[in-house]
């Protein structure tokens, strides 16, 4: 008898293949020729071994996967990885506002930490407290200005150092947590009465921390809760034996409060304070989710190669979104870039979280926090983008017999994938918008609709500076719709004020008159009553530029700017340099749907059930209906509005 054993492959990781695998290697042996593993109990045996096997596999595969950043699927394997390389995932951040308070009586000599100011957000409530103390000023009207409050309830928290251990750390089990707004201050004992506290900061450079810094570290741990840490007595104070911790923090509602006081007015206001007047000066913004795992995958690594200093501009980009949040993603570039060039200075350009604007006080923040990081002759400037707002005009052809919508849900069911495709293509700076993959988005995710056209139009908002002849250029980054020379006019505006040569104001909108020449007009009658003498501007419909020649304008509502709205070419929208693409989902004219019922004859049923075939029941059938169901209507001479 042989002892030659031939091997077992181990090629394969799918069961089946596994399992065949191992009954070919036991059929190779001389005690299981002409054997019937099918037929016998052996065949369980073969069954329990493919598939421990199997499951081995897959799970070596899965663990191997969660050893690095770059395939870790689970949050705290990322975590775990991003301590590794110093970075410490963002928690959600509470919204902030800013409002000045005129006191009915009474003006106290501070405004302390963790006054409450009440609002609405349709019907649901929230809190907003100031974590920061002021100081009323009597005889001033308000008698606080700029005062920031955040959304959030203010917790306090309180622990006893058990012994002197080095790098002790304390758990915070709370999701809402805002670990941006941590306060902690340090008495010797609980019997410790003399009112003393040592005031902790968040430790931010290991190499500028020493023995006597009193520095806090903060981290999250594998289940999601954050933990307060203290130091060893080298990097960082050690904690005594009986120290009392006294933790403060903001537990906030996150995103959800964002746009809190933009409907702020002097008859109502948006925030209440006890029976004092809260006036708005901006309204809350800058409220955020906890950091996404593709957040945390992207952002580790560039925060370690960094190492906390600001030379590249990917270390400004590091820095930025390693320390703060309440913003989409930021852009860096040198002002050499800029137009016109500003030497020496480093442009940061935030982009917005959907639907919310970047707070001051956060842009001051980043501000300040670059300038003790980068070099003595570079100054860092935070500047807000530049909104192209998307906006569409929709047609549709749906069959009625193959969707159980009404035509009010279908419109909103539109709406709302289109909305989500937007914003899913419009993360970020440099980003595109393709209308055509909308289309298919739409048809294979929407039942019912056969057939679909969009036509897409950008709109730039802007304030002018008030009866002051002033020159203005409007960059669309986008190639604007021109067939021909004479094609109809793609360019219109909403109303603004305008003074003509014998120095009248009149109200009027503008379009172009498809030769590359801008032209304003008012309404006569439903009219439009060109000012033929006025040579408004021009148009260069490849590049996308809209320039306006020298005059005074102004807007009809001092506090709604003016709107150029332009047709797109090529169905598609991009975003590039300092530019984003925006939707505006709160002004409901943004979005036009028109829908048309398919109601040929072999397209419907019958009572039964059965197919209309031929043209037997075309008596039975109505003539076919069209039906616009819009959030407004389109642009027409009698509104002068946009598209």
């Amino acid at each position: 008898m042989t002892t030659e054993r031939k091997e077992l492959s181990v090629n394969q990781l799918d069961y089946f293949e596994i399992r065949e695998n191992i009954k070919n290697f036991l059929k190779s042996q001389e005690q299981f020729l002409d054997y019937d593993f099918e037929g016998s109990g052996l065949s369980v045996l073969l069954d329990v071994l493919s598939y421990v096997t199997h499951y081995q596999g897959i799970y070596n595969n899965l663990t191997a996967n969660e050893l690095f950043l770059d395939t870790a699927i689970k949050r705290s394997s990322l975590v775990s990885h991003a301590k590794s390389l110093g970075y410490v995932p963002r928690s959600r951040t509470s919204p902030v506002a800013t409002v000045d308070i005129t006191y009915a009586s009474g003006v106290p000599n501070v405004f302390p930490v963790g006054q409450v100011f009440t609002t609405k957000i349709g019907n649901k409530s929230y809190s907003f407290v100031n974590t920061e103390a002021y100081t009323p000023v009597f005889g001033q009207s308000p008698n606080l200005q700029d005062v920031e409050i955040r959304e959030g309830v203010l917790k306090t928290i309180t622990f006893v150092a058990p012994n002197s251990a080095s790098y002790q750390k304390f758990r915070i089990k709370d999701d809402a947590i805002d670990t941006k707004t941590i306060k902690i201050t340090v008495t010797q004992s609980p019997s410790d009465n003399s009112g003393i506290s040592d005031v902790w900061s968040l430790g931010t450079n290991a190499v500028t921390i020493d023995g006597d810094s009193l520095a806090y570290f903060v981290e999250e741990d594998y289940d999601g809760a954050y933990s307060i840490g203290f130091g060893d007595g080298v990097i960082g104070k050690k904690l005594e034996a009986g120290n009392v911790v006294t933790v403060t923090y903001l537990q906030t509602k996150g995103a959800e409060a964002n746009d809190a006081g933009s409907t702020d007015t002097e008859e109502t206001p948006s925030f209440s304070y006890a029976n004092n007047t809260v006036a708005v000066k901006s309204q809350a913004a800058g409220g955020a989710e906890k950091e996404s795992i593709a957040s945390i995958r992207f952002n580790a690594p560039k925060s370690y190669a960094a190492q906390n200093r600001a030379v590249t501009t990917s270390d400004y980009e590091a820095l930025i979104n390693n320390n703060f949040s309440g913003f989409q993603s930021a852009l860096v570039y040198g002002g050499e870039f800029a137009t016109p060039p500003e030497f020496g200075k480093v442009i940061v350009v935030l982009k917005p979280n959907t639907a919310t604007l970047v707070p001051s006080s956060l842009k001051n923040s980043i501000q300040s926090f670059l300038r003790s990081r980068c070099s003595v002759s570079i100054t860092p400037e935070v500047k807000d983008p530049t909104p192209l707002y998307v906006r569409y005009a929709l047609s549709a052809v749906y069959n009625p017999s193959k969707t159980v919508l009404r035509e009010p849900y279908l419109v909103s069911t539109i709406k709302s994938v289109t909305s989500q495709f937007i914003q899913d293509n419009t993360i970020g700076f440099n980003s595109s918008v393709s209308f055509s993959k909308l289309e298919k988005r739409l048809l294979e995710g929407v039942s019912g609709l056969e057939t679909i056209e969009i036509e897409p139009s950008l709109e730039y908002r802007f304030f002018p500076i008030q009866d002051t002849s002033t020159n203005y250029e409007f960059k669309f980054k986008n190639p604007i719709l021109h067939e021909f020379d004479g094609y109809t006019p793609v360019i219109s505006s909403s109303e603004f004020r305008f003074v003509d040569a014998d120095g009248i104001e009149k109200n009027v909108y503008l379009d172009d008159d498809g030769f590359g020449k801008l032209r304003i007009y008012q309404l006569v009658g439903g009219s439009k009553e060109y000012f033929t003498n006025v040579d408004f501007g021009k148009v260069n419909y490849k590049t996308g530029d809209v320039s306006f020649n020298s005059f005074a304008l102004s807007t009809v509502n001092t506090t709604i700017p003016i709107s150029i709205f332009v047709k797109v070419s090529g169905g598609r929208l991009i975003s590039s340099e300092t530019f984003i693409l925006l939707e505006d989902t709160r002004d409901p004219t943004n979005a036009v749907v028109n829908l048309t019922s398919d109601n040929r004859p072999d397209s419907r049923t019958n009572a039964a059930g059965e197919i209309y075939l031929g043209t037997s029941s075309l008596s039975s059938v109505s003539p076919t209906t069209s039906t616009s169901t819009t959030s407004s209507s389109t642009s027409s001479p009698s509104t002068g509005g946009g598209y």
